[in-house]
């Protein structure tokens, strides 16, 4: 997966927490040529010297208010905003948690479980990003692309776990039956548990749902490999 994971909604200096989510998730399915339209309150805009001097100093000022004020929901808030916006996802994460363990209840307001999930999955910290991102499920059990992101993460480990991850993705795929993002990774999972059966099967559904998905070429020749008894492996992200 792209690094630059799904973005989600905020009030104020950045778009919110729970689109940001989705907003990475769609730079990762489509490219990164996706980001060149972005809006300027998002990363990799560019500020001129002076607006640049005193956003950094609004940005002080706003961790400055969290460390002092280490019970205060909305400063913590705050200041996830600002790290999110200079792309300091592991700060972002870190006051977010901290809003989280002061209200857990207002917390769920943001949406942004799926946001810490993607950064611990960034980090291969596994076992963290699956709570976040069953957090995320419980919250939004509508929502397809948090299963796919949480099997992501049974197919990253070592040893993978391809049982765990398929049962994620045919719960999104029931939601989202044509999702080629779900699809992909379906593959990938039956691959890793040498079912080329089953793998060929979804990729016949990739091609028929979405026929001019890119990834096409690479997962048939991954499924050519399976079939003829070849040793596969799936790039670890």
């Amino acid at each position: 997966m792209n690094k630059n994971k799904y973005l989600a909604g905020l009030v104020g200096l950045v778009i919110g927490f729970g689109v940001a989510f989705y907003f990475t998730q769609k730079v990762n399915r489509e490219g990164s040529s996706i980001a060149s339209g972005q809006p300027s309150g998002m990363p990799g805009a560019v500020a001129g010297p002076r607006s640049q001097q005193a956003m950094m100093g609004q940005v002080q000022q706003t961790i400055e208010r969290a460390k002092s004020n280490p019970k205060d929901f909305d400063a913590q808030v705050s200041a996830a905003k600002v790290f999110y916006e200079i792309g300091r996802n592991a700060e972002t994460a870190e006051y977010l948690e901290r809003a989280h363990d002061i209200d857990p209840a207002k917390f769920s307001e943001l949406k942004a479980d799926a946001l810490i999930g993607q950064h611990y999955a960034d980090q291969k910290k596994y076992a963290e990003s699956e709570m976040w991102f069953n957090r995320a499920i419980k919250a939004e059990p509508g929502e397809p692309a948090f299963y796919v992101a949480l099997a992501e993460t049974y197919v990253q480990r070592e040893p993978p776990l391809p049982d765990k991850a398929i049962e994620q993705i045919q719960l999104a795929l029931k939601i989202a039956p044509t999702d080629g993002h779900a699809l992909r990774h379906l593959i990938e999972a039956y691959a890793l548990k040498k079912d080329a059966r089953a793998a060929e099967e979804t990729l016949k559904r990739l091609k028929e749902t979405q026929p001019a998905s890119g990834d096409i070429p690479k997962l048939e020749s991954l499924v050519a490999d399976l079939k003829s008894g070849k040793s596969v492996t799936i790039a670890k992200e």
